[in-house]
């Protein structure tokens, strides 16, 4: 009963991933929760990178969760930590973002915003195992990829990030570092702040 609330809730989220998602979701009771282990066999049942793996503080959980905008979605910034718009507007789909990362671009200048910094959403993610990230764990690149992901979206958010991940890697015009954020409700979370972030999410 638990997966099927979380993945009737995510697949909404999928759905509407053109869209601009808002925390005021309906029918999360009893979600699954994640932890360390569960987290690294979904992602290498994908066949995703394990070594790059993050979670969501919970204070932050429910902004992070919006500033998303969709799962699975991408955030790039530069090499100063600016956030770069892929998109052309925040209803547009994230299937531009297939290209633009294959075809970033070291020696090209995009157009970047300093009000939204890598370094700010860095502070909102955990490990696997809920520590805060080592100071040395951003390195030196010319761009930077989040990619929101979770567990129980069904196969194609996995799909989704595991080529993003491979067009970066891939990718002989820049070096670019790819962080996975988990957007799952995790096992080493404050119960009592699961349950506050599940009420703001069913809140009418």
């Amino acid at each position: 009963m638990k997966k099927i609330s979380l993945l009737l809730f995510f697949s909404g989220l999928i759905l509407v991933n053109c869209k601009v998602i808002l925390t005021k979701m309906y029918g999360i009771k009893d979600p699954e929760i994640e932890n360390k282990k569960t987290i690294q066999k979904k992602a290498l049942k994908f066949g995703l990178d394990t070594s790059n793996l993050v979670t969501v503080n919970s204070v932050d959980f429910l902004s992070v969760l919006k500033q998303s905008r969709g799962i699975p979605e991408c955030a790039v910034f530069n090499k100063k930590g600016e956030y770069i718009e892929y998109k052309k507007s925040d209803t547009s789909c994230n299937a531009g973002v297939f290209n633009f990362i294959s075809e970033l671009d070291a020696t090209k200048n995009y157009t970047a915003s300093p009000e939204r910094l890598l370094k700010k959403d860095l502070e909102k993610f955990r490990d696997l195992n809920g520590k805060t990230l080592a100071p040395d764990y951003v390195k030196a690149a010319d761009f930077y990829v989040l990619m929101y992901w979770c567990v129980y979206a069904g196969k194609l958010n996995k799909d989704h990030v595991k080529v993003w991940e491979q067009n970066a890697k891939n990718n002989t015009k820049a070096k670019i570092q790819v962080i996975k954020v988990n957007l799952d409700f995790q096992e080493y979370w404050d119960k009592n702040e699961t349950k506050r972030i599940i009420d703001r999410m069913n809140k009418k």
